[in-house]
């Protein structure tokens, strides 16, 4: 039996069962950090943890005109969720509301009636949802409120926050874009390692294909990232055991968070309460960094912001993506090699390619020749420090730098000669032609 008795000042009565009566007061200007079973919250209402750390509601990221139920620090303005309850269910317009419904489910239901489920404990109503001030929304018992049911921290989006358990099976999973939290290509754990299982540590995944691996732990607060130690002041102290993994801001006071962002990089950020913005003190891998990352003949620009819905990877001029709805498959020639007669684009301000040929060449004449008149070379460079050097077939591993590369493309890819576009780089056209005595 449930029986709701409202007062003038909003005092809840809820009768649970005959022997167990919960008074829920609140003023009509105080925020609250619960709803009970009977309650509810619309889209533009929020729950505020006691201390006013942490705040729950409806909101939308970035452009997106889609709402989400999430998690924010209230101090911090034009604040990211650290967690989304619907990332991949949002709510198409104002109508959203949290809620349990009549088997005890907290749900997100919209307009059109539709619901999602955030938590499912049927048939249970002793309980109430309640945003805490770590960060944890949870479902517990409004009779012995240190029984957890159910908790955010064990489901949680791209945020690891303090007091948190990092696992294989409790993962951060990356937002889609910067406009969309839905589930992305990156996940990152805690747990054995790929290379020796007697040892753990963290683990970014990339579509199910190990992407980075930090060291291993070995019980020193930080030796999965022994760099923080070179820092002023270790940002962060982990401790971890062979199967979990949380961690312990430095200073304990100050807010901090890591966060998995869309191109799969980890970033270690603090609050700096002064200029009202979170510090970046330490990010990796640099996406660029990752062996391959843009596959076959792609392009990696590091230089690209991870807050920006533009790909990191770009095809050359000439070459075109192998898949166009993920431009990390790499990149194919829009028309094959022709041999006699190719072009050379120059590609400026770019680090050398894996796998070269160094040839003992000195003039760049003779290094352009050589490439030239073998079919199979794909491209060149020569510099008077560095001499010659050649590569054959598919190119990998490219990626912005400070050097030139001379790449071979058919003539009917040039576009004639001069400087040709490609992304925030440019192009110079050369001419290769053979000559027969």
């Amino acid at each position: 039996m449930l029986v709701e008795i409202s007062y003038l000042k909003k005092c809840a009565v809820v009768l649970l069962i005959p022997s167990v009566l919960a008074i829920r007061c609140f003023s009509a200007t105080t925020p609250r950090d619960t709803i009970a079973f009977n309650e509810s919250i619309s889209d533009g209402q929020n729950l505020v943890s006691s201390n006013k750390k942490f705040v729950l509601g409806f909101f939308s990221p970035g452009a997106s005109s889609h709402r989400y139920i999430g998690v924010w620090y209230n101090s911090v303005p034009r604040g990211t969720a650290v967690w989304i309850a619907n990332r991949n269910d949002p709510v198409q317009d104002k109508s959203g509301v949290l809620k349990f419904d009549e088997v005890g489910n907290l749900i997100v239901k919209n307009g059109t009636g539709s619901s999602f489920i955030v938590a499912s404990e049927m048939g249970v109503r002793d309980r109430e949802a309640a945003i805490l001030d770590t960060g944890n929304f949870v479902l517990r018992s409004m009779t012995d409120r240190s029984k957890i049911i159910w908790e955010s921290f064990a489901s949680p989006t791209d945020t690891w926050l303090p007091g948190m358990n990092i696992t294989l099976g409790n993962l951060l999973k990356s937002w889609k874009s910067y406009d969309d939290p839905a589930t992305g290509d990156y996940t990152f754990g805690f747990g054995p390692s790929i290379a020796n299982a007697s040892a753990s540590q963290f683990i970014i995944m990339w579509n199910r294909i190990s992407f980075w691996t930090s060291e291993s732990w070995n019980g020193d607060t930080n030796s999965l990232i022994p760099v923080l130690k070179s820092m002023g002041i270790i940002p962060v102290s982990f401790q971890c055991d062979n199967l979990t993994c949380m961690y312990t801001p430095n200073p304990a006071d100050i807010m901090t968070k890591i966060v998995l962002d869309q191109s799969g990089s980890l970033n270690i950020t603090q609050f700096n309460s002064e200029a009202k913005l979170w510090t970046l003190l330490w990010r990796h891998p640099d996406s660029c960094d990752v062996s391959n990352l843009c596959g076959v003949n792609g392009v990696c620009n590091s230089s690209v912001s991870v807050s920006t819905s533009e790909s990191i990877c770009k095809c050359p001029e000439g070459f075109a993506p192998q898949e166009q709805s993920n431009s990390r498959k790499g990149c194919t020639r829009k028309t094959p090699l022709q041999c006699n007669g190719d072009r050379f684009i120059d590609m400026l301000n770019m680090t050398f390619p894996d796998n070269r040929q160094k040839l003992s060449v000195v003039e760049k004449s003779e290094c352009e020749f050589a490439c030239m008149e073998n079919c199979s070379c794909t491209a060149y460079a020569h510099s008077l420090s560095d001499g010659c050097s050649l590569w054959h077939g598919n190119l990998t591993h490219l990626q912005n730098g400070v050097e030139t590369l001379h790449l071979r493309v058919a003539a009917s890819e040039s576009h004639g000669k001069g400087l040709v576009p490609l992304g925030r780089q440019y192009v110079k056209i050369g001419l290769v032609t053979k000559c027969f005595g």
